[in-house]
Parts: structure tokens; sequence; C-alpha cells
């Protein structure tokens, strides 16, 4: 069979093929409405968690942030009297003051909830509510996230010559 009379047999079979005016599609209008309403939704959905996971992502990493410059300020804040005496390291009174300042300086949304040394480390605990924008609309307002920061306080010298 040449290559003509292939052509001329799809052409006919295209012809006999049901457009939008036969009887079978006309039974299938409005289907396309039935998929908008089911699947808008879904992808706002989608754009909505794509946009807010975003946005929230940068709202935890500042409160990260925040409680890692608290840990480095309350490991800062060593009772020099205990160092001296004992040779341990232990918290000044004023440590978890200055811990939650840096903290509340550096994201006023942050809540210091404790500050405790554990194995010559400082730690910083706090939780931040992060929200939400665009999936309020579905109910969503938002979460709230602990977070929490180390730090090993440094006094003295460590090293000979330094």
């Amino acid at each position: 069979m040449d290559l003509r009379a292939r052509v001329l047999r799809r052409v006919r079979r295209w012809r006999k093929s049901p457009n939008l005016t036969s009887p079978n599609l006309k039974s299938q209008r409005g289907q396309i409405l039935v998929w908008v309403v089911f699947m808008l939704p879904a992808l706002l959905a989608m754009v909505g968690l794509v946009f807010d996971g975003g946005m929230m992502w940068n709202q935890v990493r500042r409160a990260q942030w925040s409680v890692d410059g608290a840990a480095m300020a309350a490991a800062s804040e060593i009772d020099p009297r205990v160092y001296r005496d004992t040779g341990r390291v232990a918290l000044g009174h004023d440590a978890y003051h200055v811990a939650s300042y840096y903290a509340r300086l550096n994201d006023p949304n942050l809540h210091v909830t404790s500050v405790y040394i554990q194995d010559n480390v400082v730690y910083v605990r706090a939780w931040v509510k992060v929200d939400t924008y665009f999936l309020a609309i579905f109910g969503v307002s938002g979460a709230k996230v602990n977070v929490r920061g180390r730090e090993r306080p440094a006094w003295g010298i460590s090293e000979s010559e330094q």
C-alpha cells in the first residue's frame, strides 16, 4: 500500500469520527465545570501550602537564629566566683534575663521558656507562633513551634601561650 492510500484512509476515518454535535458527546457537556469545581480548591491549597510553607520556614529560621544568639549571650553570663573557686561552669543569676533580652531583641515574637546547663553546655528553649497567610482561608491559622539553642561556655585560657 502506498503512502497516498494510507493518508486517504486516515482522512476518511477522521471524517467519520464524532464531533461536538454528535448525540454521544452532547451528554458529556459540562464535564470540565465539574473538574474545575473539584480541582480548583485542591490547586489553591497546594499553592497556599507552598507559599505558607516558605513563609513559615522563614519564621522558624529567624526564631532559631534568635535562640542561638540568646544561648551565646547566656553562655557568656558565667558566675566568676563559682568558676574561680571550684573550676565548675555555672550560670550567673542574670543568664535567663540576658537570654530573654537578646532573644526578644532579635525576634519580638519569641518566648523563652528555660535556660539551663547540662553537660557543660548552655541550652535555651523557646517557642514561637508561626502564622499562615494563604492557608488561613482553609482554616489553618498557624502553629506553635519549639526551638532550642545551645552554646558551650568558654571561660579562661584553654591553650598554653594564649
